[in-house]
């Protein structure tokens, strides 16, 4: 990623976002909410992507993105909008429940935390990134908090998690925390994950939770979307974001110890999300796991 650029994996995020909202068949996959702010930071990021807000209204350009996607990954971009519906339905009901801190590592152009931080005046967040995708959407949201809401720049896959600037921001260790890294320790090294979780284990409080997604490795230890494209394998290692690290379910419960892994969330709970995309075409391969203290 360039100094001043966002990174292009939370444009896509966020891209995919606004193209599902305007798709009536999919619209309800993706809340308004999160599809006004996605707009906002594209409409605020650069020429193109406001380009691309126009395009996105035309029904052959989504045709056009759905066959794309079919091609690569079948069924990615629902995929990618019930993951993120179902991360903020166990986020909701945590803070609902008297968890005050939200930290979002490697948060990207997601909506959540803006929205949970606007909705819940008593919660403290944490957003966890590189500088430069923290600059736009910082600039796309004038209106948060300082007091409340957190930018803390630093890039996981050059330095580990600075508790010290963590705990330097107002963080309380002592506190129950909500934990979120979404579509992002696939990209890591094991030895690298295998660090943060302990370090978020050494900042937690009993009752904390994470949640985190993951790829589940395959029978022949491949680490992928089951139905993805050798063109995508290419493209990946060509931007220098190969997949490195997963799991299968019980490797996984033995590696985050001493979280207890309480809950996995695969394509067949996502269908449940919505019961009105049941039939509808969904990746598979990438698991959602909540974890407790």
């Amino acid at each position: 990623m360039r100094d001043a650029q966002a990174s292009r994996t939370a444009l896509l995020i966020a891209a995919t976002l606004v193209l599902l909202h305007h798709d009536p068949k999919h619209a309800s996959a993706v809340p308004e909410s999160s599809a006004d702010l996605c707009r906002r930071m594209l409409e605020t990021y650069s020429a193109r992507s406001r380009l691309f807000l126009k395009l996105a209204r035309w029904r052959w350009i989504r045709v056009i993105a759905k066959l794309i996607a079919r091609f690569m990954i079948p069924g990615v971009l629902l995929h990618y909008a019930l993951r993120k519906k179902c991360i903020a339905s166990l986020a909701r009901a945590a803070v609902g429940n008297g968890t005050e801190q939200l930290v979002v590592i490697g948060a990207g152009f997601d909506p959540l935390a803006f929205e949970l931080h606007q909705e819940f005046r008593d919660l403290h967040v944490w957003e966890i990134d590189h500088p430069a995708t923290q600059r736009h959407k910082s600039r796309a949201c004038p209106e948060m908090d300082s007091e409340r809401f957190h930018f803390m720049a630093n890039d996981l896959s050059t330095a580990a998690l600075d508790r010290s600037a963590l705990r330097n921001s107002g963080f309380d260790p002592a506190q129950p925390t909500f934990w979120i890294a979404e579509g992002i320790l696939m990209y890591l090294p094991s030895d690298s994950v295998s660090t943060l979780i302990k370090t978020l284990n050494d900042l937690s409080a009993s009752g904390s939770q994470f949640v985190f997604t993951f790829m589940e490795k395959q029978n022949d230890g491949r680490i992928r979307f089951r139905s993805q494209s050798r063109l995508v394998d290419w493209w990946l290692r060509a931007r220098g974001e190969p997949f490195v690290w997963g799991a299968t379910r019980n490797e996984l419960v033995n590696f985050v110890k001493p979280w207890r892994a309480t809950r996995f969330f695969d394509h067949n709970d996502l269908r449940q999300i919505d019961s009105a995309l049941a039939n509808e075409a969904l990746a598979t391969g990438e698991v959602i796991c909540l974890a407790e203290l």
